[in-house]
This record gives structure tokens, C-alpha cells and sequence, in this order.
């Protein structure tokens, strides 16, 4: 019973604890994310867009030739 009791006590102090770490600083790899991201999204997003395209036209023709 005393372990189960010390074991909920160092669990519970170490989750309400307050860690004693330095702030992360994530400037930069928010700044090139916003940048370069749209960029990259927008790329990937249109060539889905142009496989989605194509494979519409190609099912229509499939369809038109052995429909």
C-alpha cells in the first residue's frame, strides 16, 4: 500500500511540477514555413488537381470506347 501511495505521489509531483527549461525559439522555422510552405502546398495542390483531371478524362474515353 505504501508504494502504490509513494508511486501516485512522484507521479502526481511530476506532472505538477513546472519544468525549468528555456524557451524554444521557433522563429525561423515558422518564418520558412509560411514562406516556403504556401508555395510547396499550393504545388502539391494543383498536381493533385491535374491527376484528378486526368483521370476523369481518362475513365470518359474508357467509358466512350468499351461503354
Amino acid at each position: 500500500m505504501n508504494i502504490l501511495r509513494n508511486l501516485g505521489i512522484a507521479a502526481a509531483s511530476a506532472v505538477l511540477t513546472s519544468p525549468a527549461f528555456a524557451e524554444v525559439d521557433v522563429t525561423a522555422a515558422t518564418t520558412a514555413i509560411t514562406t516556403d510552405g504556401g508555395t510547396a502546398i499550393a504545388a502539391v495542390g494543383g498536381a493533385l488537381i491535374g491527376l484528378a483531371g486526368t483521370a476523369v478524362v481518362f475513365k470518359w474515353i474508357k467509358g466512350a470506347i468499351f461503354g
